[in-house]
Formats: C-alpha cells, structure tokens, sequence
C-alpha cells in the first residue's frame, strides 16, 4: 500500500489537525484609570499619585444644602470640644473620607482612594488621590500631607475610630510623620447620633443623605461593602472601568458630609430659626445645649419642642421631665411645677412622686404631698409592669406614704 500524503507528513513532523496544538492566548485589553477618568499624576517626593479633581459653583446645592453657605460652627465646635472652630476658619476645614482594601482596619489594611473637599472663593473643590498600585502607597501619603498642611480641622463620619487611626498607621508603617496629630478633628457620626438616635432608624451617613439633606445617589453608585473586592479586582486585571462607581461614591460621601456639617452648624446656631424642624429634633438639641452648659438655649428650645404638638407621648414625657429637672435646678420652683402638672394629664408616675417631693421639702405642705403620693399609689397599681418591678415600686411609694403620715403626724419634722 501506498504511503499517504498524511503519513509522509507525519513522518516529517508536521502536526496533523487542531486537537494537540495551543490555545493561543488572547491580548488582555486593559482600561486604565486615567482613560476612565479625567485625573492627572502629582509628581511628589515619592513618586506620581494619581488625582481626580472637581469644583463646585458657588450655587451647588447638595440636596437642600448650599455648600457655598456662610454657616457659623460655633456650636458644633463647643460640642466637639474644638476652640479651633471660629466663624472665620470655613476655609481651614478639610472634609475626608477614605476606601480601603478592609472593613476590618489592622495593620493589613490600607486607604486606596482618600477624598478631600474643602471650600475655595469659587465655591468647593473635592480631590480624589489614588493608588494605582499598593508600591505607591508613599506617593498617596506625600500628596495627601501636603493638601493637609493647608488646613487647620479635619471633618469625618466615624473617622476618629476608623479612617484617621487607618492612615496614622499607614503613616508610620511608610516611615513618614503623620499630619493629623496636630489638628482639629470633628467627628460628625456621634453628633448625628446624638440628634437623630430617637427619630431615625439608621444615622449612617447614606441613610441621613435620604431623611435629613434630600440627596439622591445615581446608578453610579456602588454599595460600600463591595469596594475593596472592586479594588482588588482592578489589581488583578487593569480594568478601571468598575472604579468609576467607587470614584463616585466617595465623592458623594465628601458632599455629603460638607452638607451635613453644614446643616448640624445652622441647626446648632439658629435652631429656632430653621423651618419644619421636627420636635424630636428639637428635643435633641435642647438637650445638648443643656448639657454644653448654655441653659438659656436650652429653654428657649425645650419650650419648642413642645409646643410643636409631634412629639410621640413617650418623648413629650421625658422632655417634660428634663425640662422641669432644669427649672429645678435654677430654683425656678413654679415653671417646675407646672410642666410636672401638664405630666399628670398623662398619668406619668414620676410626674406625682416630684410634686410629692416638692411640697414635702420646698413647701413643707405634707397633706399636699400625702396627696400626690397616694395618686401615686394608685397610678403604679394599674401600670402595665411586670409583677416584681410593680410590687418594689409600691413598696418604695407606700414607705414614702408611710413617712409623710408620721411627720404629718409630728406636726414637723425633716426631709428625706
């Protein structure tokens, strides 16, 4: 038989059909950053870092908020316990917010892309420095110090527990002196708890864009917990296409913490002056007045608070109260006495056992208080209460009776 053609080329190893050979490998097609957005490289000590840049008119609104606003801090500063924080220092405000490679923190975390925004005379500016590449870490930190040495406060949302330890250590693992150290820092994450615990669900920083500033996100935006998984996939593949939503989540996050900061700073300053403020709002600003030792302030808007008519009854309860227990305090006796009164209209217990107080030892008029201590009696035997914490009140109501009934029995005698 005759020798085939595909023989004789097998013979002379030549490779017969597909099944044996290589899949070629195809050409990655990589979409840098710089193609996807419009940033430019700051060449710094330790190399290029990559920054984003956009500015904001004088007339932005971010949601109902005017960034361009002349607000007065002052409040917010003696809050946060920051002197630093003058009417006449916006422009020494830096406002940041970090993405990282970990939720986590720890040393094995790092910040891939820190925003900064702060005001200019032409409106607002946010920055976008990233990281191509975590070998250009020290370039990050270069060109974030220098934009941080012209500022005075930093202004963060739960960035005292999260994003300025995160880059302090990054910091010192880049053998490099950390800025923050020395300036002001306003966390604004337990200010919004402080104001909003009551009346709000959630006060993370998306949650108040919806119910306090009226900010809505884009198809843009990208959920946080999916950022670092998005970075790392850059890493492995070069394709910045994805990052674009991460770009545009954090600068969302700077606006709308520059918003915030600025509504907190008028509601902090004029509280009385804004229009459709919650009372349960109120209520929470009172309170920090009170406890920021500016007393007048916190009457004017105790009393607003409740003349609002929104208060839920278990708020307008505890309102009444510390409202009173500062009248008390003052020795303002009468307007004590009948914010407890506008409590017994509502059966509050400790309403009755404050005026049985009042006029045992301010009035020393013991039928008065045998009086609002037997209402008191009846009031907690019909509470709603588990059996154990029904019968200790009782027994601590019916003991105070008790000791009324002897004194009045004595014709005189002291206080508790």
């Amino acid at each position: 038989m005759s020798e085939s053609l595909s023989d004789k080329l097998r013979a002379l190893g030549v490779q017969i059909g597909a099944q044996n050979l290589a899949t070629p490998k195809k050409e990655q097609a990589t979409y840098p950053i710089d193609r996807i957005l419009a940033g430019k490289d700051l060449l710094t000590s330790s190399g290029p870092a990559f920054m984003v840049q956009n500015d904001y008119a004088p007339e932005y609104l971010h949601g109902d908020i005017l960034l361009s606003n002349r607000v007065n801090p002052e409040n917010v500063g003696a809050w946060a316990k920051s002197a630093r924080l003058k009417e006449t220092d916006l422009e020494k405000i830096l406002f940041l917010d970090t993405e990282t490679s970990g939720l986590a923190g720890g040393t094995g975390t790092y910040a891939f892309l820190v925003g900064l925004g702060f005001r200019t005379p032409s409106g607002f500016t946010v920055k976008q420095i990233f990281m191509r590449d975590p070998s250009q870490e020290s370039a990050l930190l270069a060109a974030l110090d220098e934009i941080v040495s012209s500022f005075d406060t930093i202004v963060t949302f739960n960035g005292k527990s999260f994003d300025i330890p995160l880059l302090n250590t990054r910091h010192v693992m880049n053998s490099f002196f950390t800025p923050f150290k020395t300036l002001g820092h306003i966390d604004l994450l337990p200010l919004a708890r402080r104001l909003w615990r009551n009346r709000l669900s959630s006060r993370a920083l998306k949650d108040l864009e919806t119910e306090i500033l009226h900010v809505p996100r884009t198809q843009e935006e990208v959920p946080g917990w999916m950022i670092p998984e998005i970075y790392f996939e850059y890493l492995r593949s070069g394709d910045g296409r994805p990052l674009a939503g991460v770009f545009y989540h954090n600068a969302m996050d700077i606006l709308s913490l520059a918003a915030l900061f600025n509504f907190c700073a008028d509601l902090l300053h004029h509280p009385l002056h804004l229009k459709d403020t919650p009372g349960l709002d109120l209520a929470a600003v009172a309170r920090l007045f009170e406890e920021m030792n500016q007393i007048e302030a916190a009457i004017s808007v105790y009393e607003e608070s409740l003349q609002k008519g929104d208060l839920p009854l278990a708020f307008y309860l505890e309102t009444l109260q510390r409202f009173a227990l500062l009248y008390r305090k003052r020795d303002q006796w009468e307007e004590a006495v009948g914010l407890w009164l506008k409590a017994t209209e509502h059966h509050w217990l400790d309403a009755y056992i404050e005026l049985a107080k009042y006029y045992e030892h301010h009035q020393r008029d013991y039928t008065e208080a045998i009086r609002w201590t037997q209402t008191a009696i009846q009031v907690a035997s019909q509470m709603d209460l588990p059996y154990w914490r029904r019968r200790v009140l009782l027994e601590e109501i019916t003991h105070r009776l008790g000791r009324l009934q002897n004194k009045f029995a004595a014709g005189n005698g002291s206080g508790e």
